[in-house]
C-alpha cells in the first residue's frame, strides 16, 4: 500500500515528464519535415536547374553546338521548353550566338558538311528572322545576316563536294572501261 502511496505522489513528476518528451518528439518531427520539404524544389524547378547546368558546362566546353545531343543549344533550348522566358537560357543563347556560328563556319571549312546542316539548323531555330533578306536595314544589320551567308557557303561547300564525287566515279567508269578494254 505504502509503494501504491508514493507511485501516486509521484505521478504528476513522471506525467510531466512525459509530456515534456512527447513535445521535444513531436517538436522534432515538425521541424524536420517543414526542413526537408522546404529544401526540395520542385520538379520543374529541379530539372531547369540541371539543364542550365548541363548549358554552363558545355560553353565552358566550347560545346555550343556540336556533338548531338550534348551541346548548349540544345540544353537551353530544353530549358525554353519548359520555361519559354527563362531569362538566363535567352541571355546565354545570344551571348554564344557569334561564336557557334563561328563554330559552324569551321565545321563547314572542315568538310563536315552534315553535321554543319544540323548546326545550322539549331542556329535557325534560335533566331528565325536572322536568314532573311531585307535591303531597306542591311546597313544597320549587316551582322544578323550571318546565317543566310552560312546557309549559301554549306551549299557551295555541297556543290563542290557533289562535283568531286562526280569526276571520282567518272574516273573510275574510264579506269573500268579501260581494264575491261584490256582484258579482252
Amino acid at each position: 500500500m505504502q509503494g501504491l502511496a508514493s507511485f501516486f505522489s509521484r505521478r504528476p513528476v513522471w506525467l510531466g515528464g512525459l509530456l515534456v518528451l512527447l513535445l521535444a518528439v513531436a517538436g522534432g518531427g515538425w521541424w524536420h519535415w517543414n526542413a526537408r520539404a522546404g529544401a526540395a524544389p520542385t520538379q520543374d524547378d529541379s530539372g531547369v536547374r540541371i539543364l542550365l547546368g548541363l548549358a554552363a558546362d558545355a560553353l565552358r566546353d566550347g560545346r555550343r553546338v556540336a556533338p548531338v545531343g550534348s551541346n548548349a543549344f540544345e540544353f537551353y533550348f530544353s530549358v525554353l521548353q519548359m520555361d519559354p522566358q527563362n531569362r538566363t537560357a535567352l541571355a546565354r543563347l545570344r551571348d554564344a550566338f557569334k561564336p557557334a556560328c563561328e563554330d559552324l563556319e569551321r565545321t563547314i571549312t572542315a568538310g563536315d558538311l552534315d553535321d554543319a546542316q544540323r548546326e545550322l539548323q539549331l542556329l535557325r531555330a534560335y533566331d528565325a528572322g536572322n536568314y532573311k533578306y531585307d535591303p531597306a536595314h542591311y546597313e544597320l544589320h549587316a551582322n544578323d545576316y550571318k546565317l543566310a551567308l552560312l546557309g549559301g557557303y554549306l551549299d557551295a561547300q555541297r556543290r563542290l563536294l557533289d562535283r568531286k564525287h562526280a569526276e571520282e566515279a567518272a574516273a573510275m567508269a574510264v579506269q573500268r572501261e579501260g581494264a575491261s578494254a584490256a582484258a579482252q
